[in-house]
């Protein structure tokens, strides 16, 4: 029994390892799921085909948002078809507890903690607004904070009520002024 007890805890936090690395967030994926990523792969990554609503059918439309499931989490993916007619995941967003960035940040963390674990990184915390009657009004509850490595490029957008994350996103953030 003495010699079964270590074996099985190294056994139980080698699997919690693994489990976490499924859920980490970063600013090119969570998980295996990484931006760019074909359709294709994705499908063969979730074990199942996303049947697409809009992009295929309706000729005009590049984009699509599927929900699903990975890794027992609900996710939404954002998908883009590129010119070469390849479609690729644009988007990744998940409000699961599991989720967590390398720094330890996840569900319930603040903007401080956000804005302390990001030191270096190019930061953007704003309130989020609404629109009455065409006139926007500065939410008291809701915001986000972007933490990108740059100025332009991937991104994680954590979105806050109460001054505490409830979802996740990350994406990509470019100016097309240019």
């Amino acid at each position: 029994m003495k010699k079964f007890l270590p074996f099985f805890l190294l056994l139980v936090a080698t699997t919690v390892v693994a489990q976490n690395k499924d859920y980490l967030l970063s600013t090119d994926g969570m998980g295996a799921i990484k931006l760019g990523m074909p359709l294709t792969e994705l499908n063969k990554l979730l074990q199942k085909e996303i049947t697409l609503k809009v992009i295929n059918i309706d000729s005009v439309r590049l984009t699509e948002t599927v929900k699903t499931k990975y890794k027992g989490i609900d996710v939404e993916i954002g998908l883009f078809k590129r010119q070469d007619n390849i479609i690729t995941v644009d988007g990744i967003k998940t409000s699961s507890p599991l989720c967590k960035t390398n720094t330890g940040l996840g569900i319930g963390t603040t903007k401080l903690q956000i804005i302390a674990a990001y030191n270096g990184y190019h930061i953007d915390a704003k309130p989020d607004f609404t629109y009455i009657d065409e006139k926007p009004v500065k939410s008291k509850t809701k915001s986000t904070v972007t933490v990108k490595e740059d100025r332009e490029g991937y991104a994680i957008i954590f979105t806050l009520v109460n001054n505490k994350v409830v979802s996740f996103e990350i994406l990509p953030i470019y100016d097309d002024e240019e």
